[in-house]
């Protein structure tokens, strides 16, 4: 387990599922951590197993708050060996827990997670242009807005700029 401030990272276990689907079939989790894209709702228990147990591709982890409650996830994928990069993601499912910096916490010691233990190079994320909390929580990080896909979201019925953003060990390590 990886224990910050505010939060504790840990595996997923099997029990985390029954969450997971609760979050996952939330349009309002679903749009914050998507943008509603790609539609993430109405997975049976069954899909959100198989996608979140069984998916070989990422590396995906609960986040508990200091009572041991999960209150979300955060993961990484896209990994790039010869570049030792990857590319982050994370979605607190809770909304008990929004905007109190639960997720920042998370996102902080899982940066260190990777930096340290598995010598990341680069960690990008990216998000749609209307998850103003999230882009605060980014760069308070010290993510660096790299650059705007145009109109790569679909957003309630209108397309919306994805942002990319990425972070080098050398600038999260100097950041501390």
């Amino acid at each position: 387990m990886i224990n910050g401030n505010k939060t504790i990272i840990r595996p997923l276990e099997e029990e985390d599922m029954e969450a997971f689907y609760q979050w996952y079939n939330d349009p309002e989790v679903n749009y914050w951590s998507t943008g509603s894209w790609p539609l993430n709702t109405l997975l049976s228990k069954e899909e959100i197993q198989d996608r979140y147990l069984e998916n070989s591709d990422e590396h995906r982890y609960a986040i508990l708050n200091l009572d041991k409650e999960i209150i979300g996830t955060i993961g990484f994928r896209e990994v790039n060996i010869p570049a030792r990069s990857a590319t982050v993601f994370i979605v607190i499912g809770n909304k008990q827990y929004w905007g109190q910096g639960y997720g920042t916490d998370a996102l902080k010691i899982f940066l260190q997670f990777l930096f340290q233990q598995w010598n990341f190079h680069r960690i990008s994320l990216d998000t749609w242009d209307g998850n103003i909390r999230a882009i605060k929580a980014y760069q308070k990080l010290g993510f660096i807005c790299e650059g705007k896909l145009r109109e790569a979201r679909f957003v309630q019925g209108e397309y919306r700029d994805a942002l990319v953003f990425g972070i080098l060990s050398s600038e999260f390590l100097k950041k501390g």
